[in-house]
């Protein structure tokens, strides 16, 4: 026989099976279970329950040892592999101990008690149970939920990578275009040196690609040893702001008057390049390029430790270009004479260990052509032309590789006196060691 308890029913969502053969002890389920939170049902035969297990969503089983057709262990048996989340519980008497035994080693049952029960025991029991189908429930519904959350999150990182590829995409383009940008801002800034006709544009190229040697041997990163070259591009830009004839005039002619307007190059260096934002280390790199190793540079004294390693670098290049193009002598020095020269600031103006690295590797500066810009009345017969030399109207003067004579020095002397427009030739001067 079926029965279901009515009692709130609806108002629950666990719901409990008793099961006995005996209607007594199903009716006192009745009264015990009435108050807690539960929805009853009754059968009074394994069959019975089986069947109401097949129409309804049971919980909780508690069933008597002692049943005909079916004992309540074959039962429980039966319930663990039709709805194993289902919590079961054994009634028994003390002759069915064996039973219990067996039924409890095969992991059939959750509890067994011994009737006649205690009203507490039981009430606790079937709380213990309405806790563990909660739990369950709860940890089944998390699962569930985890998966559906592992499939949309699925779902969305092949969605966020197609979109962190097309971001990436965007921002490689951006940057690219950043790039060509600061590349055409930076040959600009160059041709501004190179089209002055008091500036060295060979002497700027001589610079960086020595500066650049010097920090690749010193296995600088990429991005130093970019900023490094740069700078030595753009080491002079500050003379833009000086006047011609102090531009004009090598440094070792330089009164001391003339030699502090020559180092405010450096602040005008700076309010040329400040606006671009992107070109800071560069600012910093030629700013601190006249500092010296002893503290006793320009513009604030900074000892060895203390300035950059792109402004020691540079600062050594520079002066190598200058020893070599005769800006810091009466003439042109040879490799041994400028290392010579130099070794004389070793520790005081140059940083000992960077000058060592020029010096202790010839590969550096073997074979190096030195660019520098010349007026006519400096040329000599024999110079090559370093690259096409045209008007200010862009009108072709002599060709590339071309080898001065008297003759063609004098025709651009002649030209410069009848145009009124000063010239600047750029010439291969090739450093010569004494041992060749």
């Amino acid at each position: 026989m079926l029965e279901g308890d009515t009692t709130e029913k609806g108002a629950h969502n666990i719901t409990v099976l008793c099961v006995d053969d005996e209607k007594n002890i199903l009716n006192s389920m009745k009264r015990l279970l009435r108050k807690q939170p539960c929805n009853l049902l009754t059968a009074e035969s394994g069959a019975d329950a089986l069947e109401l297990m097949q129409a309804n969503k049971v919980n909780i089983v508690i069933s008597d040892m002692r049943m005909p057709e079916m004992s309540g262990a074959e039962l429980l048996e039966q319930v663990a592999q039709v709805s194993p989340q289902t919590y079961r519980i054994l009634l028994t008497g003390f002759a069915d101990m064996e039973s219990v035994i067996a039924a409890v080693n095969k992991g059939k049952i959750h509890k067994y008690m011994q009737k006649p029960w205690d009203n507490d025991e039981l009430i606790s029991a079937i709380e213990e149970g309405i806790e563990s189908v909660t739990l369950k429930a709860e940890n089944l519904r998390l699962q569930r939920q985890i998966e559906e959350q592992n499939q949309l999150l699925k779902h969305l990182n092949l969605g966020l990578e197609e979109k962190v590829g097309l971001r990436t995409k965007q921002i490689r383009t951006a940057m690219a275009r950043i790039e060509n940008n600061n590349s055409a801002t930076q040959r600009m800034l160059f041709n501004f040196i190179a089209i002055n006709p008091y500036m060295d544009a060979g002497f700027a190229k001589n610079t960086a690609q020595l500066a650049k040697k010097i920090a690749e041997h010193l296995d600088l990163d990429k991005q130093q040893v970019s900023d490094i070259t740069l700078a030595g591009y753009l080491c002079e830009i500050g003379m833009l702001g000086l006047d011609p004839s102090l531009v004009k005039l090598p440094f070792y002619q330089l009164n001391y008057d003339q030699q502090k307007l020559f180092f405010s190059q450096i602040q005008m260096a700076q309010s040329i390049l400040s606006p671009a934002q992107h070109m800071q280390p560069i600012v910093e790199i030629i700013m601190n390029q006249y500092e010296q190793a002893n503290g006793t540079g320009y513009p604030n004294k900074l000892t060895d430790i203390q300035i950059p390693i792109g402004a020691k670098i540079l600062s050594i290049a520079r002066d190598y270009c200058r020893f070599a193009s005769g800006k810091l002598s009466e003439e042109p020095l040879e490799i041994e004479l400028i290392h010579v020269e130099m070794n004389k600031s070793r520790g005081a103006r140059y940083s000992a260990d960077i000058l060592d690295v020029l010096i202790e590797n010839p590969e550096l500066t073997a074979n190096t052509e030195i660019e520098k810009g010349y007026s006519p009345d400096q040329l000599e017969p024999g110079m090559v032309l370093k690259n096409n030399l045209h008007t200010d109207n862009h009108m072709l003067i002599l060709p590339e590789g071309h080898v001065f004579t008297d003759a063609s020095i004098e025709k651009l002397k002649a030209f410069e006196r009848n145009k009124q427009q000063s010239l600047s030739v750029v010439v291969l001067v090739q450093p010569k060691s004494t041992n060749s």
